[in-house]
């Protein structure tokens, strides 16, 4: 009797070592499924962590191209506004000298050396010794109009004219005192 029951008691006992070890299993087989669900999910946000570093590099490269661009550019720029100030204050410069020369050339026409100068050139004219170009003098209202002749200047105009230089300047804005061309028309401000 004793074998037969150790027997019963071994099938007892090894069919509730199988019925634990299949709900065991069946316990088991979720876990089973969610840790390799879950490692799979480590997988797919680490890929997506490595392209989201990838990009960060990518923008950060990006980011140092563009702030170097900028640096230059600001250096650039501030080489351009220092170079347009200085060509500016030399324009306000030669201005100024040109009105200076201006007036020393008023007050040597008014002296009559200038005039004593112009009148021998007026009689060489008259006599034949010297040819002289045509001037195109338009007088409209109050202001007229000269047409450059060669070898005119602002200075030599005023003068002929009888006004200002730097009313001259001031009636051709557009006009280059240091490159005249010869034909071209500019005006002459009245007295």
């Amino acid at each position: 009797m004793l074998p037969l029951a150790l027997v019963l008691l071994s099938i007892l006992l090894g069919g509730a070592g199988l019925y634990l070890g299949l709900t065991a299993k069946q316990q088991l087989a979720p876990l089973t499924k969610s840790a390799d669900e879950g490692s799979s999910s480590a997988a797919r946000i680490n890929k997506q962590l490595s392209k989201i570093d990838t990009r960060i590099n990518e923008l950060s490269a990006q980011n140092s191209k563009l702030k170097e661009t900028i640096q230059r550019l600001g250096r650039e720029s501030s080489q351009n506004l220092r170079e347009t100030k200085q060509a500016n204050e030399g324009v306000q410069s030669n201005r100024g000298e040109l009105i200076e020369l201006a007036q020393k050339i008023s007050q040597f026409a008014t002296s009559g050396a200038v005039t004593n100068a112009s009148s021998s050139r007026l009689e060489a004219t008259s006599t034949g010794s010297e040819t002289s170009a045509t001037e195109t003098f338009t007088v409209s209202g109050s202001a007229s109009t000269y047409k450059i002749q060669s070898g005119d200047t602002f200075g030599k105009i005023a003068s002929q004219k009888g006004v200002r230089l730097d009313a001259l300047l001031e009636a051709n804005p557009d006009a280059d005192p240091r490159r005249l061309s010869i034909g071209k028309e500019i005006n002459i401000p009245a007295n």
